[in-house]
């Protein structure tokens, strides 16, 4: 979940946004959770938009790849990690191979680029073997 004020809306853009939006200076997120960084590529008339999408979950990323319409596709994904999750220091962006949740267990597996699996929500879970199905790999992973 991000979370905004009414004293971080951006006033005077209502004829740049689309129906329902509003934009913020500042979004905040409470919990110490990963998120995920997405890059949307929209093609309308021949014409490509690109769009940075915040998902604050992985239920919620799961609907955003199960509801992409034709027009739309995901470019790049990014796991957005506290320290906690990571094994470092601080929050770290890091390129995502592959996202895939166990369905019995709702736990996560997340292949990043340098070549680290992490855990979510049990870091060091009982068993890493299991019966997860992919949610997302990266179009040009091997």
């Amino acid at each position: 979940m991000f979370i905004s004020d009414s004293k971080a809306e951006v006033k005077g853009l209502a004829s740049l946004l689309e129906p329902g939006q509003r934009a913020w200076h500042v979004m905040l997120k409470p919990q110490i959770s990963p998120w995920y960084h997405a890059t949307m590529i929209r093609c309308d008339e021949g014409f490509e938009t690109r769009h940075v999408v915040f998902i604050d979950s992985l239920p919620t990323l799961i609907h955003l790849v199960a509801q992409r319409q034709d027009e739309t596709r995901l470019e790049s994904l990014q796991l957005v990690s506290p320290a906690w999750l990571n094994g470092h220091q601080c929050w770290e962006m890091d390129v995502l191979l592959e996202v895939a949740q166990n369905p019995e267990e709702g736990s996560a597996r997340l292949s990043l680029k340098d070549g680290r699996v992490l855990y979510f929500p049990d870091v060091a879970p009982i068993t890493r073997d299991g019966n997860f199905k992919v949610i997302y790999r990266l179009a040009t992973a091997v």
